[in-house]
C-alpha cells in the first residue's frame, strides 16, 4: 500500500493541536488520519514518531491536545489489526499517562480504546489491564474531573469488569475502597447508570461469604442508599439517554446483586414505604418484589412479620391509589411464594391469625356489615379478598387451610337454600326480605378464584388428600351453586340501587368461575355446567333490557368458550354448542325480533370470539341472514331492509372477517358467501328491486372485502361466474367487443337500472383482484365498463382504475402494447365528453318557452354525467399514481385544464349557499375537478389499497407532489379571475394537505404564502371547511419543524394575521382549536419577531374565551396566558 507523504497528514495534526481551531475540523482531522491509518497509507509507528514533540512536550496544553489525538484514533481503529509489541506499547504508554492529571482526558479515551478492542485483532493483556486498574486507582481522582471526564472513568470500570473479570478478581479491599470513592457524591444521570453497573458486577464477583463482597456490604450499601428513591430533575430534551426509570432500574439491580446487602435493603425499603412521598413508595414496592425474589427464603423469613405490616398498611390504606395498591397485593404475592421455609405455615399464620385480618373477617360475617353502606366499605372488602385469595392461591396446601378456616362459614352467612326459598316467597307477598351479606358473598367468590388457579396449577393431585380444599368445595357446591344463581331470580329490597350491581356482577363472577375450572378436576357436574349455560343464554336472549346484566352474562358466555378452546375440553364443547351457539348465534338470521339488532350482531360476535369453529358458525349465519333479508325483500318489498342488510354486511366485513383473516379458515367461506350473492343476484328484476330499496351499496361493498380475502384460484371461480352471468344478460354487442374498443357511435346511449346494478357488482368483483388472478375477455370487460363510465357510471371507473393498475404492463398484453393504447383511447374519450358541448345551458336556455323544462332537465343530466365523468377520471389516474405510470400527468393537465377554464369558470358563484357534491345537478366543473385531485391524492377504502391488493409504487405522494407544485404555483401566480383562482386554491389545497409533511417543509419556502392565502379565502366558503382544517394541519406540522420555522419567520405578521382570524371560524370546532394551538407554539419563536404581534393575538384569545365549545375556551385560555407572559 502506497504510504502517503508526512506533508499530507501532519497538517491534520497541527490542526487539531490547534485549540483555536473550530471542533468540527478538530473532528475532520480526527477523521482523517483514522482513514489513512485504516487503509494501511499512514503506520502507527510513523503517526507516532511524528507526533513525538506533542506527545512528549512541557506545554500541559499541547501534550493533552496530542495525547487525545492519539486516543481518538485508537478509538477508531478498532477494527484494525494490531500486533502484540504495538498494543504493548501503547497500554505502556496510555497506563502511564493516567498519572498526568493535565492530560488526563486523552489517557482515558486511549484507555478505553485499548479495553474495547476484540480477540482476533490484538487486544490488551491481562497483566497490563492489571496494570490498568491499578494505576487507575491509584492515580485518577475521579469525583474531581468534569462530568464527561467522570463516564470515561466508569465505561473502563465497567469494560474492565465486564470483559476481564479476571484482571479484578484478585481486588483487595483497598482497591475495592478506590472504586466506592469514584462512585461516591456522583450526581449526572449517565455516570451513574454506569457507577450502579460497576457496583452490580463487582459484588458479583465476589459471592464468597468470605470475600469482599461480604466484607464490604455495609459501606458499599452506605452510598448506595443514598441514591433511593432515585429524584430526577432534568428535563425533556437534554439530550441525556438516562431516563429517571433507567436509572432506578439500574439501582434495584444494584441491590439485588449480592445478597449480603439483604440486612441492609429489606430495613431501608420498609422504612421508605412510610414516606408521604408517593413515588418513594411506589419504587419500595418494585424493588422488595424484586429483592425478596433474589434473596431468597433463608434471609427472608427473618423479615416476614415486618414486611406483612409493612404491606397490609399499604394494602389497607383507603388513602392508597389503586397503582401503590397493586403493587402492595404483587409484592405480598412474590412474599407468600418466596419466603418459604421449614415452618410452612409461618406465613399463612402470619396473615390468617393477623389481628386486623381477624377483625375484618368478623365484621363482615356480622348483621350490621351485611350489606354495602359506603364506597370505603366496598374499598377495604376489596383489600381483604385480594389478601385472603392471594394467600389461598399461592399453593394447594394454603388453599386448603383457607378454605378449612373460612369457607364454610362465609357461605352459611350468605344464606342457605331454605332462606332463599323464604326469601322469594317474601318478595312476592310484597314483604320485606332479609339482606344479603355482600362481604360473605364477595370472599367466597374470591376463594373460588383461588381454588380455580389452584387447579390450573396442579390438577393431579387436587383429590388425593383426604382434607383437601376440592372435598371442602365438593360439599358446599350445591348449596352455593343455588345462591349465586339466586341473584337472578329474587329482588332484595335491602340492596342500595347504587351497589346492586355489584351483587350481579360478582354472582355472574361466581358462576364464571365454577364453569371454567379445568374439565379433568371441576367439582362442577355436567347437569349443574349445562344449567349455568342455560341461565345465561337465557338472559342474553330475553332480558336484553338490563343492558348491564345482559353484558355481563355475555362477557361469561364468552370467557367460558374460550376456557373451553384453551383446555381442549371437548365434552363441554359438544354442551356448550348446543346450548350457547346454537341458541345465541342464529338469532342474526331472523328479520322479526324483539332484540334490537345491534345487541343481536354483539352477542353472536362475542361468542364467536370463544373459537374459530364458533366464529365460523357466525360468519354462516350472517351470511344466511344476508340472503333470506334479500330474498325476502323481493317477496314483501320492505324498504326498511337495506339498512338492516348494511349492518349485517358491516359487522362481517368490519369484525368478522379482520378476525378469522387472523384465525385462519376465512379463503372457502367468502368463496361461498361471493357465488351465494351472485346466485341471488342474477335476476334483472331482483337487482332492480334491490337499487330501488338501496341495497346495492351494502351488497357492493361485502362483495369487494369477499372476493379481496380469496386465494387467485377461488377469485377466477368468482369472476368466471360473474362474466356468464353478465354475458347472458346485458342486451350489449358482447361479441364486438372482444377485439376492439367499440367506437362512440356502437356504444349504448344508456342503461336501465337493473343493467347498471348488474355491472356495479361485476366492478367490485374487479375492484378486489389480486393481480395475478386471470380476467376472461379482458377486451370485453374494458369495453363494459367504458360504456358505463361515458354514461357517468361511478362504480365503472373503480373497475377500471383497478384493471389499470394491476394489469396494465401484464405479459398478456404486452405484445402490442394493447392496454397502454386502449386506455389512452379511454382517456380521450372522456376528455372529449367533457368538452362537448360547453355552451349548452346558453342555448337550452334561450330556447321557448314551451320546453323549458325538458331544456333544463336535458342540461342538468348531462352536467351530472360529465361530473361523474371527471370523477371517473380521477380514480382512474388514482389507479395509474399508485402504480407510477406516466400517463397520470395527462389526466392532471386535462383537470388543470378544467380548472383554468375561464368559459367553464365563469358561472361559478363565489359562495355557494347550497352544499356541492358530485350528485347535485347544478355542481360546477371546476369544484368536481379540484375534488378530483383529492381523489387521486388521498387513501381510499371504496377500492386501490393493499386490502383489495392495489399495486403501489413507494413515494408516489411526494412524487406526484413534487411534479405538480411549480405548476400550480405558476397558474396560480397567472391567474387574475377570482373564481378561477378559487378553483386552483382548492386543488391545490387538496394536495397539499394529502401529501407527506415532510415533501410539503421540503418546499416550505415556495410555497407556505400560497397555502396562508389558500386558508385566508377557503374560510370564506363552508362548504371548504374539511379542507381548511386540513391545510391548519399541515401548517401546525411545518410549526413543529425547524426548516418550517425558518419559512414562517420569514412571513410570520402574515401567518399570525390569517390564525387570529381562523380563531373565529364558524364552521368547525376544531380549526378554531387548532389555530389557538398554533399560536401557542407561535411562543417558541424568538421573543423580538413575535412581540409586535402580541396585541392581536391576546386579543383574539380574550374573544375566543366566550365559545361555545369547552376545548376551544381551554386552548384559548392557553394561548392568553402565554402570549401576556411576555415582558
Amino acid at each position: 500500500m502506497v504510504r502517503v507523504p508526512p506533508g499530507e497528514w501532519v497538517p491534520h495534526v497541527e490542526a487539531y493541536v490547534d485549540v483555536s481551531r473550530p471542533a468540527a475540523q478538530h473532528s475532520a482531522s480526527v477523521d482523517a488520519l483514522a482513514a489513512l491509518v485504516n487503509k494501511d497509507n499512514l503506520t502507527l509507528f510513523d503517526l507516532v514518531s511524528k507526533m513525538d514533540m506533542y506527545l512528549t512536550t512541557t506545554d500541559h496544553i499541547v501534550r493533552s491536545r496530542g495525547i487525545l489525538l492519539l486516543g481518538e484514533i485508537l478509538s477508531r481503529i478498532s477494527f484494525k489489526c494490531l500486533d502484540v509489541n504495538t498494543i504493548t506499547t501503547l497500554s505502556d504508554f496510555f497506563i502511564s499517562r493516567l498519572s498526568d492529571w493535565q492530560a488526563i482526558r486523552g489517557a482515558l479515551v486511549g484507555c478505553l480504546a485499548l479495553l474495547h478492542r476484540k480477540q482476533g485483532v490484538g487486544c490488551i493483556v491481562i497483566a497490563d489491564v492489571k496494570r490498568l486498574v491499578e494505576s487507575f486507582l491509584q492515580n485518577v481522582p475521579v469525583q474531581s474531573l468534569a462530568a464527561a471526564d467522570r463516564k470515561l472513568c466508569f465505561e473502563i470500570l465497567s469494560c474492565i469488569l465486564d470483559r476481564y473479570p479476571e484482571a479484578v478478581k484478585q481486588m483487595d479491599g483497598e482497591q475495592l475502597y478506590g472504586i466506592c470513592e469514584a462512585i461516591d457524591e456522583e450526581k449526572d444521570p449517565e455516570c451513574l447508570m454506569l457507577s450502579f453497573h460497576v457496583v452490580e458486577v463487582v459484588m458479583k464477583l465476589f459471592p464468597d461469604s468470605s470475600g469482599l463482597a461480604a466484607q464490604f456490604a455495609g459501606d458499599v450499601f452506605e452510598i448506595l442508599s443514598k441514591y433511593f428513591p432515585v429524584y430526577f430533575t432534568h428535563g425533556v430534551g437534554n439530550g441525556l439517554d438516562a431516563t429517571r426509570e433507567d436509572l432506578s432500574r439500574a439501582l434495584m439491580h444494584a441491590f439485588c446483586s449480592t445478597q449480603y446487602f439483604e440486612p441492609f435493603v429489606i430495613p431501608l425499603l420498609l422504612d421508605k414505604l412510610s414516606s408521604s412521598l408517593p413515588l418513594a413508595k411506589i419504587d419500595s414496592l418494585k424493588y422488595l418484589d424484586n429483592c425478596i425474589r433474589f434473596y431468597g427464603a433463608d434471609r427472608m423469613v427473618r423479615h416476614a412479620s415486618a414486611v406483612w405490616y409493612k404491606l397490609k398498611e399499604v394494602i389497607f390504606d383507603l388513602s392508597s391509589d389503586q397503582l401503590l395498591i397493586s403493587e402492595a397485593v404483587n409484592c405480598l404475592k412474590t412474599a407468600i411464594m418466596y419466603t418459604d421455609s421449614s415452618d410452612k405455615d409461618l406465613f399463612i399464620n402470619l396473615i390468617l391469625l393477623d389481628e386486623d385480618i381477624v377483625n375484618k373477617i368478623r365484621s363482615v360475617s356480622s348483621v350490621e356489615k351485611s350489606i354495602l353502606s359506603s364506597s370505603e366499605d366496598l374499598a377495604q372488602l376489596h383489600a381483604l379478598g385480594s389478601v385472603i385469595s392471594i394467600l389461598a392461591e399461592s399453593s394447594t396446601y394454603f388453599c386448603t387451610r383457607v378454605l378449612q378456616e373460612h369457607f364454610v362459614h362465609l357461605v352459611d352467612i350468605v344464606g342457605t337454600k331454605a332462606d332463599y326459598e323464604s326469601q322469594q316467597l317474601n318478595n312476592c307477598n310484597g314483604s320485606s326480605s332479609a339482606p344479603v351479606n355482600y362481604g360473605a358473598l364477595y370472599l367466597s367468590v374470591q376463594l373460588l378464584s383461588s381454588c380455580r388457579e389452584v387447579a390450573y396449577k396442579d390438577c393431579s393431585s387436587v383429590k388425593l388428600a383426604k382434607e383437601s380444599w376440592w372435598l371442602i368445595l365438593e360439599k358446599k357446591l350445591e348449596q352455593l351453586i343455588h345462591l349465586l344463581r339466586s341473584f337472578f331470580t329474587v329482588t332484595s329490597r335491602s340492596m342500595q340501587p347504587l351497589f346492586r350491581q355489584e351483587y350481579v356482577s360478582c354472582a355472574v363472577k361466581g358462576l364464571l368461575t365454577l364453569a371454567t375450572f379445568p374439565e379433568q378436576c371441576s367439582p362442577l357436574p355436567a347437569n349443574a355446567y349445562e344449567d349455568i349455560l342455560l341461565m345465561f343464554t337465557s338472559i342474553v336472549i330475553n332480558k336484553f333490557e338490563n343492558v348491564d346484566l345482559w353484558r355481563l352474562s355475555l362477557k361469561a358466555l364468552t370467557s367460558i368458550g374460550s376456557s373451553i378452546a384453551e383446555f381442549h375440553a371437548s365434552e363441554r364443547e359438544v354442551v356448550y354448542y348446543r346450548t350457547v351457539v346454537d341458541k345465541i348465534v342464529p338469532l342474526v338470521e331472523s328479520y322479526d325480533t324483539s332484540m334490537p339488532l345491534s345487541l343481536r350482531l354483539e352477542a353472536s360476535y362475542e361468542v364467536g370470539t370463544a373459537g374459530l369453529n364458533y366464529m365460523l358458525r357466525v360468519a354462516k349465519s350472517l351470511e344466511v341472514a344476508v340472503v333470506t333479508n334479500i330474498s325476502e325483500s323481493e317477496a314483501n318489498g320492505r324498504m326498511e331492509c337495506a339498512e338492516h342488510v348494511a349492518r349485517l354486511f358491516e359487522c362481517y366485513s368490519s369484525q368478522v372477517l379482520p378476525w378469522l383473516l387472523t384465525s385462519g379458515g376465512v379463503n372457502e367461506l367468502a368463496l361461498s358467501f361471493a357465488l351465494r350473492l351472485l346466485d341471488e343476484t342474477k335476476d334483472l328484476t331482483v337487482l332492480d328491486r334491490i337499487s330501488s330499496q338501496g341495497l346495492l351499496d351494502s351488497l357492493m361493498t361485502g362483495m369487494k372485502l369477499l372476493v379481496g380475502v380469496c386465494t387467485e384460484e377461488q377469485q377466477s371461480l368468482i369472476v368466471q361466474k360473474a362474466y356468464s352471468i353478465i354475458s347472458s344478460m346485458l342486451s350489449l354487442p358482447m361479441k364486438l367487443m372482444t377485439g376492439r374498443l367499440l367506437a362512440v357511435d356502437e356504444l349504448v346511449p344508456s342503461h336501465s337500472v337493473p343493467e347498471t346494478a348488474l355491472i356495479s357488482m361485476f366492478s367490485s368483483i374487479i375492484v378486489g383482484l389480486r393481480p395475478q388472478t386471470p380476467v376472461p375477455d379482458m377486451m370485453v370487460m374494458i369495453n363494459l365498463f367504458t360504456v358505463f363510465l361515458l354514461n357517468g357510471k361511478i362504480p365503472a371507473a373503480y373497475a377500471l382504475a383497478s384493471i389499470f393498475n394491476k394489469y396494465l404492463h401484464s405479459p398478456e398484453f404486452s405484445r402490442e402494447n394493447q392496454l397502454d393504447k386502449i386506455l389512452d383511447d379511454i382517456l380521450e374519450r372522456c376528455f372529449s365528453t367533457v368538452l362537448a358541448n360547453s355552451s349548452s345551458k346558453i342555448s337550452h336556455s334561450s330556447a321557448g318557452t314551451s320546453d323549458d323544462v325538458d331544456s333544463s332537465d336535458v342540461f342538468s343530466g348531462n352536467k351530472l354525467s360529465k361530473i361523474n365523468i371527471l370523477s371517473s377520471l380521477a380514480w382512474i389516474g388514482k389507479g395509474l399514481l399508485m402504480r407510477g405510470d406516466e400517463k397520470v400527468k395527462d389526466i392532471s393537465m386535462f383537470l388543470l385544464k378544467i380548472l383554468c377554464s375561464d368559459e367553464i369558470l365563469a358561472s361559478i358563484p363565489f359562495h355557494q349557499e347550497e352544499p356541492y357534491s358530485g350528485n347535485s345537478s347544478d355542481t360546477s366543473l371546476a369544484i368536481s375537478a379540484a375534488s378530483a385531485f383529492h381523489v387521486m391524492m388521498s387513501d381510499s377504502e371504496m377500492c386501490l389499497n393493499k386490502k383489495f391488493h392495489a399495486r403501489i409504487k413507494p413515494l408516489y405522494k411526494q412524487r406526484f407532489f413534487s411534479i405538480l407544485m411549480p405548476i400550480f404555483l405558476s397558474k396560480i401566480k397567472e391567474t387574475t379571475a377570482v373564481t378561477t383562482k378559487l378553483a386552483v386554491y382548492r386543488a391545490f389545497g387538496h394536495i397539499i394537505s394529502n401529501a407527506p409533511v415532510p415533501a410539503v417543509i421540503t418546499e416550505a419556502h415556495q410555497i407556505l404564502l400560497v397555502m396562508v392565502d389558500s386558508l385566508a379565502k377557503l374560510s370564506l366558503d363552508i362548504e371548504d371547511k374539511d379542507l381548511v382544517y386540513s391545510l391548519l394541519l399541515v401548517f401546525s406540522g411545518m410549526l413543529m419543524d425547524e426548516k418550517g420555522k425558518e419559512c414562517i419567520l420569514d412571513n410570520i405578521q402574515i401567518t399570525i394575521s390569517v390564525l387570529t382570524e381562523l380563531v373565529s371560524y364558524p364552521h368547525m370546532m376544531v380549526v378554531r382549536e387548532t389555530a389557538l394551538q398554533c399560536l401557542v407554539a407561535f411562543s417558541t419563536l424568538p421573543h423580538s419577531k413575535i412581540y409586535p404581534m402580541r396585541r392581536k393575538v391576546v386579543q383574539a384569545a380574550i374573544k375566543a374565551l366566550d365559545d361555545k365549545k369547552r376545548a376551544v375556551r381551554q386552548a384559548a385560555v392557553r394561548c392568553r396566558q402565554t402570549w401576556q407572559s411576555f415582558a
